[in-house]
């Protein structure tokens, strides 16, 4: 379906250490529509990227995020648990902004940071208009929606809500929604409302060929090098 875009899932990651500037150039250099990332905010106020609460899984180090400072979050190594990636380094969002600004959108996952940290590093790099914001916390959606407006906000869930009224009523234009509960009736009910839908996270060759169909504007996959045959196949 030519209308239906690429999010590469914490960049390339099926290849590379997820949430590097390594996985981000190389879905740059694949070629896809967006790269989903994930923001937290240290102990001393620096907004990092990197998905889960804790370093274990993709570091080397320990403990939370958010009890770190950016200079001790700098010293644990985040690309040789992949592999062959030893020295990857946990990119802060300014560098990943600088990377990708004029390149590519991004979608930003709020994990745990204040919004308006992230909205003022927009603004610095100009690019209110290249991203979208979500989270599974409304909280932080309704509070870019209200600091600034021209961002494109989504709320991120593992389910449809009841109804489409909680996105209309906050002016939230997308969800993003775990692909397993993707299905006619519901997309339909939701983009006739103005909602568009993005399917998360969808890694095997035959469910992307499923949803191509559906009526979801995105898709988000750790393999876009997979998604993007499956899509100029179906051209």
């Amino acid at each position: 379906m030519k209308n239906l875009l690429i999010v590469a899932h914490r960049g390339f990651s099926a290849k590379y250490p997820e949430n590097t500037l390594l996985a981000f150039r190389k879905a740059i250099d694949l070629g896809v529509d967006f790269i989903e990332i994930d923001v937290h905010e240290t102990k001393d106020g620096e907004l990092v990227v990197i998905h889960d609460h804790t370093l274990e899984r993709t570091t080397d180090g320990k403990g939370y995020v958010k009890e770190k400072t950016f200079r001790e979050i700098r010293e644990f190594d985040a690309g040789k648990w992949k592999g062959k990636f030893e020295g990857v380094k946990i990119p802060s969002l300014d560098e990943v902004l600088a990377l990708v600004t004029g390149k590519i959108k991004l979608m930003i996952e709020i994990k745990e940071a204040r919004p308006e940290k992230i909205i003022e590093l927009l603004r610095k790099h100009g690019m209110e208009e290249s991203v979208v914001m979500g989270s599974f916390n409304l909280e932080y959606v309704t509070k870019v929606r209200k600091t600034a407006p021209a961002i494109s906000t989504a709320l991120i869930s593992g389910e449809f809500p009841e109804s489409p009224d909680v996105l209309v009523s906050n002016g939230i234009p997308l969800l993003d929604v775990e692909y397993h509960q993707i299905n006619g009736d519901r997309v339909k009910q939701f983009v006739s409302r103005g909602i568009s839908l993005t399917a998360w996270t969808v890694d095997d060759e035959k469910d992307m060929k499923e949803l191509v169909n559906t009526g979801i504007s995105f898709i988000t996959t750790n393999r876009p090098d997979v998604l993007k045959k499956v899509l100029d196949a179906s051209l």
